[in-house]
């Protein structure tokens, strides 16, 4: 999957929308629903392209570009951006036919006791000597 990078000068636009503070909003942030996390930026921050995943062609825009802390960053990578990422691929590979080798495995079969050299000729079912 290509993936689209914010070019520097967005970056920079929206690092100064920020104006140091964190601009994660909501539920997929592990905020409440609304909520802004307002977090400073000193520590470090992230680009993060929400709503348009980085996958999309145009995701990398300013309107797409969320600059936020480590922490809410993370969050949603964990959270969000995985899984759906995960199930994208698992679709994907089932529309093409590609299975993945299965990880149960039967015990096979019970070994059979060995076999002796007959000592008197053999008997098969239904038939008497």
């Amino acid at each position: 999957m290509t993936r689209y990078e914010f070019p520097k000068p967005v970056k920079r636009l929206a690092v100064a929308r920020a104006k140091s503070r964190c601009e994660a909003v909501g539920e997929v942030y592990g905020l409440p629903a609304g909520e802004r996390c307002n977090a400073d930026l000193g520590r470090g921050f992230e680009i993060d392209h929400y709503p348009v995943p980085a996958t999309e062609r145009g995701s990398d825009v300013l309107e797409n570009a969320v600059v936020c802390c480590r922490q809410c960053h993370g969050y949603k990578t964990r959270t969000f951006d995985i899984p759906v990422q995960a199930k994208a691929k698992r679709v994907s590979d089932k529309h093409l036919g590609i299975k993945s080798k299965s990880r149960l495995q039967s015990r096979g079969f019970p070994k059979a006791e060995p076999q002796h050299s007959a000592s008197r000729p053999i008997q098969r079912k239904g038939e008497r000597a």
